[in-house]
């Protein structure tokens, strides 16, 4: 029942033709379904804000550390700190062992009694979720040819897509299900809420589900050989000497991961408090957005990013994220603007097309820039930057919301504010960024 056996699997050579997708294919459906299940318990809070607001005494700021900042930067300094595991360690077992830690966290929420107990139950979460990205992808780059790196990339980062709208999608339903015992005595959690109940749902099935991956998935054999990088070398010389390429290019591409969290941390709340959706309804309508658009743009970015005829695979994806990331402005901006809801959710779906067509392959030029030997702690300092300021803009909005409008019903200005920011400086660092890959890509076969 090995997915991989190490030492079992020979590595694909870097010129093998696209016919091998067989052979990476089905590995990286796995890996996709286990992110799936990461972006569930991780988006889920963001249904259930109202609620939690209510029962916990929250304000919006509150909300967005919990959803942002205290979030993404405890994860993102948890992946640099497991990051050398990723490059000398079982890469799979680390996976299935964080996947086990992170959906008791979810449960753990659940029995929150208060603003500090869901902080640390959601720090435990981010902590535990943060090796998979960074793990996932160097795998990926040992069972694929480099050529189609971005293809399975940008189908694993299908995830927070797929995962977000699934919770949506069936966070709401749940919710209406579990309504009538609202109220009702319940052991450990005192008077039981459906909130409560929607974590304990989502996160008990996982625990058995990393148990059975940590027996039986195996780690792919490493490449490291093949380009004489060696895993014991420090990647501090890497990063010093490419900064003035991966500055810029982090940077840019931390600001479409802002956009991203913050997209996924309000959309439903700003549904609900602009437009006066239900909290079921906006998870399906929102959740549908999610899943389909993302999709989507996951499809057309995998087929985008896959589409360079030189060989210049880093060039060709920094440019198409570029290109993505400049035509994702004009919906983004209406989004929270317009006054219907039906346009709203049509410029939200647009958005979220372009957005996931972006971030599908935002891992990619690292993990082709960065030699095998040190590319897991890369990649980890890439997340570290994207999740650390990616993490801002969900804080953000809560910020301005409180402290500049004072006033729940402002959330749409609050939005927009914080998306033209986040705009205005990834558009303005873009073309600085895609001209330096042109001039450090060389062709690969």
């Amino acid at each position: 029942m090995s997915v991989a056996q190490s030492g079992g699997m020979t590595p694909v050579a870097a010129g093998e033709p696209a016919r091998q997708t067989g052979r990476w294919l089905p590995i990286v459906l796995l890996f996709l379904f286990i992110y799936v299940i990461s972006y569930i318990d991780r988006q889920i809070l963001s249904l259930v804000v109202q609620p939690v607001k209510a029962s916990l005494g929250l304000s919006d700021f509150q909300i967005g550390l919990l959803q942002g900042l205290a979030f993404t930067l405890v994860l993102a300094i948890a992946a640099v700190l497991a990051s050398p595991l990723i490059d000398r360690g079982n890469r799979a077992r680390l996976v299935a062992g964080c996947m086990i830690v992170w959906c008791a966290m979810t449960v753990l929420c659940g029995f929150a009694q208060n603003f500090h107990m869901l902080l640390l139950a959601r720090t435990g979460l981010a902590i535990s979720e943060a090796i998979v990205p960074m793990a996932v992808m160097s795998m990926i780059c040992d069972i694929a040819p480099k050529t189609s790196v971005p293809r399975a990339s940008a189908l694993f980062m299908a995830a927070p897509y797929v995962g977000s709208g699934i919770a949506l999608l069936a966070g709401g339903p749940l919710l209406a299900l579990m309504a009538p015992f609202d109220g009702q005595s319940a052991p450990l959690i005192g008077i039981f809420e459906p909130w409560r109940g929607l974590f304990l749902l989502l996160g008990l099935p996982g625990i058995a589900i990393g148990v059975l991956l940590f027996l039986f998935l195996r780690d792919p054999q490493r490449r490291s050989a093949e380009d004489g990088s060696d895993p014991s070398s420090s990647v501090i010389p890497f990063l010093k000497q490419n900064a003035g390429f991966l500055g810029p290019m982090l940077l840019a591409n931390s600001m479409l991961n802002l956009i991203s969290y913050t997209i996924y941390a309000w959309s439903p709340t700003f549904m609900i408090r602009a437009h006066g959706m239900s909290v079921s309804t906006a998870g399906v309508t929102v959740g549908s957005v999610f899943v389909v658009a993302g999709i989507g743009g996951c499809i057309f970015g995998s087929w985008a990013m896959s589409r360079s005829r030189d060989g210049r695979a880093l060039s060709h994806v920094v440019k198409t994220i570029g290109l993505t990331f400049a035509c994702l402005a004009p919906p983004l901006v209406a989004f929270p603007l317009v006054p219907s809801a039906d346009l709203a959710l049509v410029f939200l779906a647009i958005a979220f097309f372009l957005m996931a067509a972006g971030l599908s392959s935002i891992m990619t030029p690292v993990a082709l820039f960065a030699p095998a030997g040190v590319r897991g702690r890369a990649l980890a300092a890439a997340g570290l930057c994207h999740a650390g300021l990616g993490g801002l803009g969900p804080l953000a909005v809560g910020g301005v919301n409180d402290f500049v409008f004072g006033s729940p019903e402002r959330i749409g200005d609050s939005l927009a504010i914080c998306l033209v920011v986040a705009l205005v400086i990834g558009l303005g660092l873009m073309p600085r960024v895609v001209g330096l890959a042109k001039r450090i890509d060389r062709p690969s076969r």
